[in-house]
């Protein structure tokens, strides 16, 4: 039986923003007319590729990734997004992570479970979790190079809106996002349990991510912050549970 995977959707370049990191900047269809900005993170580890929140390419870009390395390796951090995970499990029989309830795309099955402290594709890496949210979400941290954290929706930061629509930009700022690092306004809602303080709820989870030393930071949305990540990450948390 033929599988309808979603085609590729608008992209750029795979860009190189550390040594063995990359980044290919897609896009995502939210609405009609309203596009927003869709990261794919790339991980580099010897000859092996691990692909973080990822985004199907285009055939001529997909060779591009693939003279970069073996891919081995597909993270799912975020609840909502997998859209284009089963293409890449399927093209190339990778081992695909994601946290046991992490089902909005309910395809494909785990080949391992994204656990807190667990098993980790990268050598040396860290799999965190949200652990207080309604839904499943996670970050991935990175050693080397001062420390690279990889987040979903949770932690965004941007320098632009380069990518969306106008429309899509408008939805953004409507919701509350703006320029610079921000714990994503829509997302902490989703994930504030009803009857819950949204003020306090997710705050313990957010001191624990900045337990880790990181440097630089990439979300599944957004732009790549470097070097200043773990202190603007910090003003950003204080902003948003202030008092704390």
């Amino acid at each position: 039986m033929r599988i309808a995977y979603p085609p590729a959707q608008p992209h750029g370049k795979i860009r190189r923003l550390l040594p063995e990191f990359f980044c290919l900047p897609g896009t995502t269809k939210l609405a009609p007319a309203t596009v927003v900005k869709r990261n794919m993170g790339i991980v580099r580890c010897g000859d092996d590729l691990i692909l973080v929140n990822p985004v199907r390419l285009r055939p001529a870009v997909e060779e591009k990734l693939l003279d970069l390395g073996n891919i081995r390796h597909a993270v799912r951090l975020g609840y909502y997004h997998g859209c284009d995970d089963l293409y890449y499990r399927d093209k190339f029989n990778l081992t695909f992570w994601r946290q046991p309830n992490s089902t909005f795309y309910p395809a494909p099955a785990a080949d391992c479970w994204l656990q807190e402290g667990g098993d980790c594709p990268v050598p040396g890496g860290y799999f965190f979790e949200f652990s207080r949210g309604r839904f499943p979400e996670a970050a991935l941290w990175v050693p080397g190079d001062g420390g690279l954290l990889l987040t979903c929706d949770a932690l965004q930061y941007w320098e632009n809106w380069c990518g969306c629509s106008w429309c899509g930009k408008h939805l953004l700022r409507l919701s509350g996002f703006r320029r610079g690092m921000q714990v994503a306004p829509i997302w902490r809602m989703r994930m504030t349990p009803e009857g819950k303080d949204l003020a306090h709820w997710l705050l313990t989870d957010f001191q624990r991510l900045l337990r880790l030393p990181f440097a630089h930071l990439l979300s599944a949305h957004g732009d790549f912050c470097p070097d200043t990540a773990h202190e603007q990450a910090a003003r950003a948390i204080a902003k948003s549970f202030p008092g704390e």
